[in-house]
């Protein structure tokens, strides 16, 4: 007997990290243009790195809010954009912490059924690199799904 399949979106997330390089913007026009074929929702995650500034409570406290009101105004940007593009659903996160470790707890997560990571390139040295290298190199055997590495398209 044949399977019938369904034309509703699923619980099925592709994971995007969301920065201001030039790399995040192909990454991201990759994930939704699949997603969108492939009925799968999007999850943009915002990683806010933790600063080794602990001279004053009170400044820092205003450093992380600043932080935090950016990632917001990022995310929103991101959000309108797509929703007026593509016809999917989206879960935002802001997170705090190292890149690679809290990209893989947001990975290990039973809630989401994360089906692929996507990460841009950058042709010339960046800070995402470091991330793709982690993730494709020491950090591969903590991981158990595929990830989509897509190019620059201004490189």
């Amino acid at each position: 007997m044949p399977k019938k399949f369904s034309t509703e979106i699923n619980n099925e997330y592709f994971l995007v990290c969301v920065d201001e390089s030039n790399e995040f913007y192909a990454a991201l026009e990759y994930a939704c243009v699949n997603a969108q074929k492939q009925k799968i929702n999007l999850i943009l995650l915002y990683i806010i790195e933790i600063a080794n500034f602990r001279h004053w409570k009170g400044v820092e406290t205003i450093m992380q809010e600043e932080q935090k009101s950016k990632a917001k105004e990022l995310l929103n940007i991101h959000l309108a954009e797509i929703k007026k593009n593509y016809n999917l659903k989206i879960k935002t996160m802001i997170k705090r912490g190292d890149r690679v470790e809290t990209i893989l707890k947001v990975l290990k997560n039973k809630r989401y059924k994360i089906q692929n990571l996507i990460l841009g390139l950058a042709m010339e040295g960046n800070d995402t690199n470091k991330i793709i290298n982690s993730l494709t190199g020491s950090f591969r055997k903590k991981l158990n799904l595929p990830i989509t590495i897509v190019p620059d398209k201004d490189s």
